[in-house]
């Protein structure tokens, strides 16, 4: 099936960033079938002269919003699939200083393309003034539920690149089949930012799919 992707960027107060990510967009070789841009109650004027038609549009919701019900606000106002042969729909989670590398997506999509089973990946999440740093590459939980990441703050040598099976991605960068977010009612909003993708995954998992890194995409 043709996939199709819906780009759902959520800023607060993202003013120092949110061009750049804007720009990262743009230069995609893949781009998004559609962009959904939410913000959430923003005072720094970075939203202000935003202005988009056709495919794109911004969203506005109260300061303080938890990311996955901006998420989920995001993917109810995008377009459902109007097409003569099945779409195999995506999102592509990102926050306002999640930059992607130009060929983020399209080596995300590659990724599923070939391991069906796969229904949520994440890319490597590097830092955003030195590249070569990895910020984020996998999450875990302990024994007793806390959350672990499984790589923080090292020296990206591709040491790590081989591990792409794992019980969690960060929710930023994340690309996940529309149908499977639906069906598990997206991110608690029950729970705080950092643990919300952590739980959403561990619950993709037990409905028999695949959580997986794709290393080749990058995003800040």
């Amino acid at each position: 099936m043709q996939p199709r992707v819906t780009a759902i960027l959520v800023a607060a107060n993202g003013a120092d960033h949110l061009d750049r990510t804007l720009d990262a967009l743009a230069a995609q070789t893949r781009h998004p079938e559609n962009l959904v841009v939410v913000d959430l109650g923003s005072t720094d004027g970075s939203t202000a002269d935003l202005a988009f038609g056709g495919s794109a549009e911004l969203l506005r919701l109260p300061a303080g919003r938890p990311f996955g019900e901006a998420v989920a606000r995001g993917e109810r106002e995008a377009p459902p699939a109007v097409a003569d042969e099945p779409v195999d729909e995506w999102l592509w989670l990102l926050g306002h200083d999640n930059a992607p590398a130009p060929t983020a997506l399209a080596d995300l999509l590659s990724a599923v393309e070939i391991a069906p089973s796969v229904v949520v990946a994440g890319p490597k999440l590097i830092d955003v003034d030195d590249p070569s740093r990895i910020r984020a590459f996998g999450e875990s939980m302990t024994r007793f539920g806390r959350s672990l990441g499984l790589v923080q703050d090292e020296l990206d040598q591709g040491q790590h690149d081989r591990h792409t099976d794992v019980m969690a991605v960060a929710a930023g960068g994340m690309l996940v089949r529309r149908s499977v977010w639906n069906e598990l009612g997206g991110f608690d909003p029950a729970l705080p930012n950092v643990d919300a993708a952590l739980d959403f995954c561990v619950r993709v998992r037990l409905a028999g799919h695949r959580v997986a890194l794709v290393p080749e995409a990058r995003v800040t």
